[in-house]
């Protein structure tokens, strides 16, 4: 009987913008002829790690699991991106063997609701003045790029705002999108840029002008966990990443939290999370870090499970543009597909 092995490989991939992103691509081999792929790609200025202590912590549970260690997850506690890849590769891996696709097991330990349906994924545009880690480069014409993004047949753009100076200019250019679109679902996402005191006078501005669906993390991680009466509703990003943070803000102004496996420790944590966020009658998104194809394969696998588990009804928007050419992708739609895993084929 072969043995099994395993081994965290760096590699450069596409990221969802279209260039080359550094990452750590974890193989397991159950020395059966299946072989399941997770990836670790933290964000530069964003994730909680980097990719340098994640292939360590890979490189050291790997050793384990070849070994005949278990499937335990808990020494990559430290480590959410790194965590994030064991949980995928085994979840591939799994999912391989039984020959289903990945959302089959995260929907063994969940309890549908509904037939996993097909889920509507949100564009992503940043407003002139704003620059962050991993976000596109702002368009020089912002009308005719949100004017492509619709005809291409995203029904809701998410946009990164900032504050200062800009925001009036800001503002005057979503009016002016709101007005060219008036069915159009237009959600901001300001990172924590604003304090509580810019926060309301601005939410209220945006209500006023343009009645955003919702607004991500307009304050810092922990302000948000107190943060109330907000005008408009809010979602959770940021936040998230502090113990007891989802209960928190969906028992206050969070109508929505913003789920990221890379950041969060893989699939099956987002999915914990999502039930207390549904328990307090919230809703879930799944998102990304601008990472490669398994990565985001694997995100959109998390995204059709959710969308047959949550008690509310159909599914919100996936921030989850780019990579086209997965199987799961259909132009501005995540559909479920017969496929073995996250369906990603990576050469060794």
């Amino acid at each position: 009987m072969s043995e099994r092995s395993a081994a965290a490989v760096p590699r450069t991939v596409t990221d969802p913008l279209g260039g080359d992103r550094d990452v750590v691509m974890l193989r397991l081999d159950d020395g059966l002829g299946h072989t399941g792929w997770g990836e670790a790609s933290p964000l530069a200025g964003y994730s909680p790690d980097d990719l340098d202590g994640a292939r360590r912590a890979l490189d050291h549970w790997a050793a384990g699991w070849a070994g005949g260690g278990g499937d335990g997850l808990d020494s990559l506690l430290d480590t959410p991106s790194a965590r994030c890849a064991a949980d995928v590769a085994l979840l591939d891996l799994r999912a391989r063997q039984l020959g289903v696709p990945l959302h089959a097991l995260l929907l063994d330990m969940a309890t549908p609701l509904r037939p996993v349906e097909r889920v509507a994924v949100c564009a992503l545009v940043s407003l002139p003045g704003v620059e962050r880690p991993g976000a596109p480069a702002a368009p020089t014409d912002l009308p005719h790029e949100v004017a492509d993004r619709v005809r291409e047949g995203f029904k809701v753009i998410k946009f990164k705002i900032g504050g200062g100076p800009e925001f009036p200019r800001q503002l005057d250019q979503l009016r002016a999108v709101r007005a060219e679109f008036p069915q159009l679902e237009m959600r901001l996402d300001a990172n924590g840029s604003w304090t509580p005191g810019e926060a309301r006078e601005r939410l209220g501005e945006l209500e006023a002008a343009i009645q955003p669906e919702l607004v991500e993390q307009p304050v810092g991680a922990a302000e948000l966990l107190t943060f109330d009466d907000s005008p408009v509703p809010l979602a959770a990003d940021e936040s998230l990443r502090l113990p007891g943070s989802v209960a928190a803000v969906t028992r206050r102004a969070c109508m929505a939290v913003v789920l990221k496996p890379m950041v969060l420790g893989g699939p099956r944590a987002c999915l914990s999370l999502s039930r207390i966020a549904h328990a307090n009658g919230a809703r879930a998104i799944v998102s990304h870090t601008f990472g490669g194809p398994v990565a985001h394969a694997a995100s959109c696998e998390l995204a059709l499970a959710l969308a047959a588990t949550d008690p509310i009804g159909p599914p919100l928007a996936a921030g989850l543009a780019g990579h086209e050419d997965l199987e799961q992708r259909s132009g501005p739609w995540i559909e479920p597909k017969r496929i073995r895993g996250h369906g990603v084929e990576v050469s060794r």
